[in-house]
């Protein structure tokens, strides 16, 4: 009772800690945020042929079309469900500590860790990946309650929960079936008499998730013609080709208008001309996909670590014998099941687009992580050193936890809401100038694209941007707008060229306040036709 007082009390603290920051960050954008609220208003409105696409999980959209059919704004609708996602990550994380059975202050440490992490993670970005990560928790604590898999109404709430998930984001959907393996596997290899109820249960979790993620699948693949779960990750894959010709995101690499519809192309890039690539082309592109799997391998470790920098000693005592012989079979179990989770989600991304700023990636770990380093802490020890033992792995845990969260707020700072504060200030600005029109021009800035972002806020069309864009490109793309980002090459190219007219004028109260922005709005005198694609 005592501790269910206590997660009450969390969880108050955080939900109100969750409207504070939201209002700090109500502006905060970031590219992908913009693809999930334009889908959100194509289901809001009914334009269900611009809404399905392969790339983004239907879930988030479907959340935030409810906010914008309430009449909530955009922006509002975003900050909205990332609260009801970090709300699902608490409760998933102290799901999976209560399956765990971990001591009452592990469980109460790993939710206050839980609750801190959430809330800057919710503002970090506006994606499902916290509301994934909380899906998992869920589905992996019905998944284990009780004796391995046995327990029937578990193991259809464990499918429907992984169902929920594989509409949440498409790296749900291999994981879901390859942790389901894995812990019949540990449960039989634990209790082979229970072959039976065992396969059952594994069925019915399938069963389950098929049942809720089902026709999702069945509607990607009439629409893409081929049986098809998610088209993310070969796009994934496509972007860590070799280096023989440039193979990001065509949105941000070509200057061209949207199809008819949508602000911007990002939102179905299933349909952009990626460069797609197969290891078994050549042996040097099969060596370029070794070397991408042993980049990956550092910087996924990394990123596991960044959720608590106690891991790798985990890692190193669990992986030793002597020290495996200490703990006893029950929490030796736990221990394991605990690591299927962040050991699959590290192998998932091995041949993907990862870098060290995804650590979103692994949100889904963060219980796993502190479940192992709690039974590990509680169990791994002999008994005669136990307690000091504990106390020990306690305090490693607790500054494990603190210390990357706390340097990544220090060195990040407001920096996730910057460009949004900006693009929101500036369509008002333009609005009130009525200068609106197609955007072209990234305009980075700490946060991301607020060219892009100008143009969502504007509900204009967003003509895309060059790695070197110049004048003559810019000119002849069709946009009305470009923005740049003040004091750089490009303005200075853009200034000198007739085509271009700089709006400082007519945006802002004087060169003083002129000056001192960021971002400078160029409209284009001559835009050039554009042929239909």
């Amino acid at each position: 009772m005592r501790t269910n007082r206590f997660l009450w009390g969390i969880a108050l603290t955080y939900s109100m800690g969750l409207v504070l920051l939201g209002l700090h960050f109500q502006h905060a954008l970031n590219t992908d945020a913009v693809a999930y609220l334009r889908i959100a208003s194509y289901y809001a409105a009914g334009k269900w042929d611009l809404a399905v696409s392969g790339y983004w999980g239907p879930l988030a959209s479907w959340f935030m079309a409810v906010f914008l059919k309430l009449g909530v704004s955009p922006l509002a609708a975003g900050r909205g469900f990332m609260g009801v996602s970090a709300i699902v990550f608490l409760w998933g994380c102290v799901a999976v500590f209560r399956t765990s059975q971990l001591p009452e202050k592990w469980e109460l440490t790993g939710a206050v860790l839980a609750a801190l992490s959430g809330l800057y993670w919710s503002v970090q970005f506006i994606t499902p990946d916290l509301f994934l990560g909380g899906l998992i928790g869920l589905a992996v604590s019905r998944q284990l309650a009780g004796p391995g898999l046995q327990t029937t109404s578990g193991a259809i709430r464990a499918g429907l929960w992984w169902g929920l998930a594989c509409l949440t984001k498409a790296v749900a959907f291999p994981l879901a079936i390859l942790a389901t393996l894995a812990f019949g596997a540990l449960a039989l290899r634990n209790d082979p008499l229970n072959r039976r109820p065992l396969l059952r249960n594994l069925a019915l979790i399938f069963l389950a998730l098929g049942l809720v993620a089902g026709p999702w699948v069945l509607t990607l693949s009439l629409k893409y013609r081929t049986p098809t779960f998610s088209t993310t990750p070969r796009i994934s894959h496509a972007l860590t080709g070799p280096p023989d010709t440039d193979r990001y995101h065509p949105f941000a690499r070509q200057l061209r208008p949207p199809a008819p519809g949508r602000i911007t192309d990002w939102e179905e890039p299933s349909r952009m001309d990626y460069r797609y690539w197969s290891p078994f082309e050549s042996p040097a592109y099969a060596w370029h996909q070794l070397k991408v799997i042993g980049r990956n391998i550092f910087i996924c470790l990394a990123l596991l670590t960044s959720l608590n920098v106690a891991w790798p000693a985990l890692i190193l005592s669990v992986a030793s014998p002597r020290t495996r012989r200490r703990i006893d079979a029950a929490a030796l179990r736990i221990l394991e099941n605990s690591l299927v989770v962040p050991f699959l989600l590290l192998i998932l991304y091995l041949p993907c687009y990862v870098t060290w700023t995804e650590q979103r990636f692994f949100y889904a770990a963060f219980p796993f992580v502190f479940t192992a380093l709690a039974q590990w802490a509680v169990h791994g020890r002999e008994t005669s050193r136990r307690q000091a033992s504990e106390a020990t792995w306690w305090w490693w845990a607790v500054l494990g936890g603190i210390a990357p969260l706390a340097a990544a707020v220090l060195v990040a700072g407001d920096a996730p809401k910057m460009a949004g504060d900006y693009a929101a200030d500036l369509a008002r600005r333009v609005e009130s100038a009525n200068q609106a029109g197609p955007v072209a021009g990234s305009g980075a800035l700490p946060g991301g694209r607020a060219g892009l972002y100008l143009a969502f806020l504007l509900n204009q069309p967003w003509y895309g941007d060059e790695l070197h864009p110049s004048p003559a490109s810019l000119s002849t793309c069709g946009a009305r707008l470009v923005v740049v980002t003040r004091r750089s090459q490009l303005a200075s190219a853009l200034d000198q060229d007739p085509a271009f007219v700089n709006l400082d004028r007519q945006l802002f109260a004087g060169p003083t306040e002129a000056v001192r922005y960021p971002l400078i709005v160029y409209q284009i005198n001559r835009p050039a036709s554009v042929p239909d694609r």
